[in-house]
């Protein structure tokens, strides 16, 4: 009777909690438990009564107790049925699946066909991860009890587990053919279809699951892994973020929202993450792991290498672990070490991408380009959209020369990151290499070239501001320079000048830059801080205590260093140059010389100096240390044809210049030196070919076209030379020489208007030059020949202004252009004579005279002197005997020896004897010239020859009053005289070029590195 007592209390009980009337059932089950433990004082070996009991207790949330009084039950009545479910259910509750189990199993052994035990021991053999007995007991909770829908649903649960999805999702079906809105089944569903690929079902599944429970961790967890999957890692980073807020303990999510910040670039957040879920679970390996790469990717790489050793002490055998430790110790310059650190994690695992990306990049580092090639391949089978090991790639296959494979590799970059930095900039380099090395690089790869660059720069200007470091600074102001933008390239170096950074590079770059812009002393002032800055460097670098510190500090190596130096030391040079300080230049050379074994730079260097010295001997040598190095160097071909030319040794530059135009050389520069060249020995035919080459070659190229035009004009073909030398004035129109070669064609021609045009232009653009104004002297002359009346007023002004203009350039003139000042003499006395301002003419031509005339000079000027002389200057008779300064002394003597002997003639006649106050000076001439001894000369006997004699001696006195002006035939010879042309020089413009060019390939483009912060992938 207290036993149902018991019972209807119990009843009650559970229909209050059926109706979820939590207060009054427990109320009703403190009194069955009161009525039960009555039954028991009256029969405590009751087995059903202790079941009951723990049944009540286990209700009650008293485990422990119901536990025991399931025991006791099972004492008394092993074979009790219930008491052995519900004590599994019991042991279940309190987390001991293994003892649970074997509760279980004693039903079972008892009834193999008891739905509940078969259910329930499933959960106790899944908790122990016995998944696939768990699956079979599943498997037969719903057989026996098809309409047990949670068997269903762990079922489908332990067949995701073990990878059966196709058969899970059968599962889950079954579940929601019985409950539509279980939310777990659509869960489970969701996972099987992402298993199985089938995101947008799986995604589709989650959703519902979402909608029937919003609160489901387990569903936002899942939604986060699929969205993940789909690469959309900002809606996949909201779902974990949702599941946190749910379960803010869970590590593992945590550590899911750590790799996804990763892989989001937000790596301080990432960061965090780990950490938190260090706190939570400081045994996650991937925690630790993802530590490192966040702490890498952040650029703090000792620490990043702390946290990769801790990974690895927690777990030796981590090959991600040992690859994460690898890059860093890549990162922070060790590279011996990282290369066995590679190799440990490639032992330890399978082959994988990032570790061959970083093993690639330490060959690369260590200079063994074709082994970094090999690896980068490795890395690329195995990722074929690893950007690391692309941009690696494309680096060793610009290092082998293999450019145009490299160029592939850098697009295939650019298709998998059309934003990527590095594939941008390396683009550039290759194309500026192909440039200087392929002889038909054409307008279209230009293009290309510029383009390249102009994107980087654009690219790499939209990073945020905490992003652009030193190195993008230095590499944008790299590509400016390779742009010709060199103020632009100036800010950029600047910028990337830091105090902290031992890469003295963009130092260096930053005094290139400034010769760029021909801001040599500034440049000058620049180097020399480096240099000492260097120094400072290398001092510190002896005061580390042993080689392994030294390493660890990150100092630049030898090599590198070396490197620096001797760039530092060539721009260094150049700078000097500039100044015109040679002996210091070439001092710099030298030293630059020393440390690369007389490199290209050093030599050019050293031949520009000997170029500027007028040392050409020594220059051809410098040209040709050049060849020797590199002997496609097109430039040092070039100036060595110009050493040889300036050395006369015209066949002998012809021969390099014919090599280079034979060759396919698309530039105007060698066949323009072939036509000078050419032209010198008097080849007019290869000359006029030459010429006509480096036109097709460079239109604008004027030097060449005044080089065709001269020789047209020395051919004779007057319409040709005229028609190339508007081309060239139209391209250069302060080209002097252009002007002055067009005046002389036009005065050939007899268009003497516009020839004084012509040459005025020459004169207007160089004031300096005597030949020029010469020239527009002559023309003055010329057109006032052919346009006015001689001796009229507006014939004489034209050549007087010319001749005040060339009086005063004469007046300026030094003493070592004797040649010039002997013209500009000559065509003063020219133009005095015309304007008859004879005094003058023969001054000036006098003193022409005087100086070392040439030959052509001379001979005119001195038939033009006598002509003055013998014409209008005629001297009467008595000044050409006293009044002189040529022959002064002999004139003065044959004049009065003359006058006396007519005197003495005179006074010797009989007649003078008689005239007063002469009679005592004739009786003394008398004695003289007495024949007879008698004392007077016999007048008589000789008076008709004395007569005769007097009349001689007279017509002596006089004659010079007499001659006649016999030059008129050899003053048409004046006429054919011309001042001396304009030599055609080599242009300057290949000099300049050249040193541009090697200023400019002291920037030394290299390939931009990928980051190793990115080897790190989350």
């Amino acid at each position: 009777m207290n036993s149902l007592y018991a019972r209807a209390w119990y009843s009650k009980a559970l229909a209050l909690l059926n109706l979820k009337n939590q207060i009054g059932s427990e109320k009703n089950f403190e009194k069955a438990l009161e009525a039960f433990d009555a039954v028991l004082e009256v029969n405590p070996q009751d087995s059903i009564a202790w079941q009951y009991r723990g049944n009540i207790l286990r209700y009650l949330d008293r485990p422990k107790e119901a536990l025991q009084a399931f025991e006791r039950a099972l004492i008394f009545d092993p074979e009790n049925v219930p008491a052995h479910y519900f004590k599994g259910l019991t042991l279940g509750y309190l987390e001991l699946p293994e003892q649970a189990l074997e509760a279980f199993e004693g039903v079972l052994e008892r009834d193999t066909k008891h739905a509940g035990a078969l259910y329930y021991s499933g959960i106790a053999l899944n908790q122990l991860s016995r998944n696939e007995e768990a699956l079979d007991a599943f498997t037969r909770a719903a057989e026996f009890n098809p309409g047990n829908l949670m068997a269903w649903y762990h079922r489908g649960a332990a067949l995701s587990v073990l990878g059966k999805n196709e058969d899970a999702l059968e599962a889950y079906g079954k579940t929601l053919m019985l409950e539509p809105s279980h939310a777990g089944a659509w869960g489970g569903e969701a996972k099987a279809y992402l298993a199985l690929g089938r995101r947008k079902e799986a995604l589709k599944a989650c959703e519902k699951a979402l909608e029937l429970e919003p609160a489901s961790a387990v569903a936002w967890e899942i939604q986060g892994r699929i969205f993940e999957v789909m690469g959309r890692k900002e809606e996949a980073l909201s779902a974990f973020e949702k599941n946190l807020i749910l379960e803010p303990g869970n590590a593992r999510i945590k550590l899911e929202r750590g790799k996804l910040l990763g892989g989001l670039g937000r790596c301080r957040e990432a960061l965090e993450a780990f950490e938190s879920a260090l706190q939570l679970d400081n045994s996650l390996i991937e925690a630790k792991i993802g530590k490192g790469k966040a702490l890498l990717a952040l650029g703090n790489y000792q620490e990043s290498l702390d946290s990769f050793r801790k990974a690895l002490e927690a777990d030796p055998a981590s090959s991600e672990g040992w690859g994460g430790e690898g890059n860093c110790l890549l990162a922070l310059g060790r590279y011996y070490e990282a290369l066995h650190t590679y190799e440990k994690a490639l032992s330890l695992g399978p082959e994988n991408s990032c570790i061959l990306s970083g093993l690639g990049e330490i060959y690369y580092k260590l200079e063994d380009y074709s082994g970094a090639l090999e690896t980068f391949g490795r890395a690329i089978r195995l990722d074929p959209e690893n950007l690391f090991a692309w941009n690696g790639k494309g680096n060793a296959l610009c290092k082998i020369g293999k450019y145009r494979e490299s160029l592939d590799a850098y697009k295939t970059l650019l298709e998998l990151d059309y934003e990527s930095l590095p594939a941008r900039y390396n683009r550039g380099v290759i194309l500026s290499r192909l440039k200087h090395q392929e002889k038909g690089f054409g307008e279209a790869l230009e293009n290309q070239l510029q383009t390249a660059f102009k994107k980087y720069i654009e690219l790499s200007g939209k990073l945020p501001e905490g992003i652009i470091g030193d190195e993008e600074c230095k590499y944008r102001g790299l590509a400016f320079a390779e742009l010709g933008e060199y103020k632009e390239a100036l800010n950029a170096f600047d910028n990337a000048m830091s105090t902290k950074n031992r890469d003295f590079s963009p130092w260096i770059y930053r005094g290139i830059a400034l010769m760029c812009l021909r801001r040599y002393e500034e440049a000058l002032e620049t180097f020399e801080e480096v240099e000492k800055a260097v120094y400072a460097a290398v001092e510190t670098e002896k005061s580390e205590k042993s080689e392994e510190n030294r390493e660890k500090s990150g100092i630049l190596d030898l090599t590198e260093k070396n490197s620096r130096v001797k760039m530092l030391r060539g721009a260094k040079g150049f700078a000097l140059d500039a100044l015109g300080r040679y002996e210091d230049a070439l001092k710099a050379f030298e030293s630059a010389g020393e440390l690369s074994g007389n490199g290209q730079i050093a030599c050019s260097g050293k031949g520009l100096v000997f170029v500027h010295y007028g040392e050409w001997e020594k220059a051809l040598k410098a040209f040709d240390s050049i060849l020797f190095l590199d002997p496609e160097d097109t430039q040092a071909s070039i100036m060595k044809a110009f050493a040889l030319i300036r050395l006369q040794e015209f066949e002998k530059a012809t021969a390099v210049l014919e090599k280079l135009t034979a060759e396919g050389i698309y530039s105007d520069l060698p066949a323009c030196l072939l036509g000078f060249a050419c032209s010198r020995m008097e080849d007019f035919e290869k000359a006029l070919g030459a010429y006509r080459k480096a036109i097709q070659a460079n239109p604008k190229n004027f030097h060449a076209r005044n080089g065709l035009a001269e020789l047209y004009f020395r051919l004779g073909n007057s319409r040709g030379a005229l028609k190339e030398l508007d081309a060239s004035i139209a391209v250069a129109p302060e080209n002097a020489f252009s002007r002055n070669l067009k005046g002389r064609v036009e005065l050939e021609e007899q268009v003497c208007k516009d020839a004084l045009e012509s040459f005025r232009w020459a004169l207007a653009l160089d004031s300096e030059d005597l030949k020029l104004l010469l020239w527009d002297a002559y023309a003055r002359y010329m057109y006032a020949e052919a346009s006015f009346e001689k001796n009229s007023a507006r014939f004489r002004y034209m050549l007087l202004a010319a001749a005040g203009k060339l009086e005063k350039a004469t007046i300026c003139q030094k003493s070592r252009d004797n040649e010039l000042k002997a013209y500009s003499l000559y065509f003063l006395g020219l133009l005095y004579c015309r304007a008859h301002y004879f005094r003058k003419a023969a001054d000036r031509l006098d003193e022409c005279l005087k100086l070392k005339t040439p030959v052509e000079v001379k001979k005119p000027a001195s038939i033009l002197l006598k002509s003055i002389r013998t014409g209008p200057l005629r001297p009467v008779w008595w000044k050409w005997w006293l009044d002189t300064e040529e022959r002064s002394l002999p004139k003065k003597a044959g004049f009065g020896l003359i006058f006396l002997f007519i005197f003495s003639l005179l006074l010797s006649h009989p007649a003078a004897s008689s005239l007063p106050f002469i009679s005592w000076p004739a009786s003394y001439i008398n004695q003289i010239f007495s024949l007879a001894g008698t004392g007077y000369v016999s007048w008589a006997l000789y008076g008709r020859e004395y007569v005769i004699f007097i009349l001689f001696l007279l017509y002596a006195l006089f004659l010079p009053g007499f001659r006649l002006d016999r030059q008129k035939e050899e003053e048409l010879e004046l006429e054919t005289l011309t001042p001396p042309p304009l030599d055609f020089e080599i242009p300057v413009s290949i000099l300049e070029e050249f040193t541009e060019k090697r200023e400019k390939s002291l920037f030394s483009l290299e390939p931009m590195q990928e980051s190793v912060q990115k080897l790190g992938k989350f």
